[in-house]
């Protein structure tokens, strides 16, 4: 029996830095650029943020740019309603809002 190539995500090293910290990671290509915005995104959020605060722990300014980074994409994720449903909901709570009188 030959193989038929099932698995053919390769994997490839990176070398992504954080604060000023390298680390390697193993990942699948279609990874890297993700991977390499996300670290970009966190690298910022600790300049802003050493700029904004007198944080010089490390630690602390990892631990809020993680929160900063994480909580902007959990905000772009959630899905927000649209003018048409936004409208709808308006006339929906007037309408409640007459039949309490």
């Amino acid at each position: 029996m030959t193989n038929t190539g099932i698995d053919t995500m390769e994997e490839r090293s990176i070398r992504i830095e954080l604060a000023g910290r390298a680390y390697p990671l193993t990942i699948h290509p279609d990874e890297e650029e993700n991977i390499r915005t996300a670290a970009q995104e966190i690298n910022e959020s600790i300049t802003r943020l050493k700029a904004s605060y007198p944080l010089t722990d490390k630690q602390d300014l990892l631990a809020m740019a993680a929160l900063e980074v994480t909580t902007r994409a959990l905000n772009v994720a959630k899905p927000q309603p649209s003018s048409l449903e936004k409208d709808a909901l308006d006339e929906l709570e007037r309408l409640l809002n007459d039949l309490d009188g």
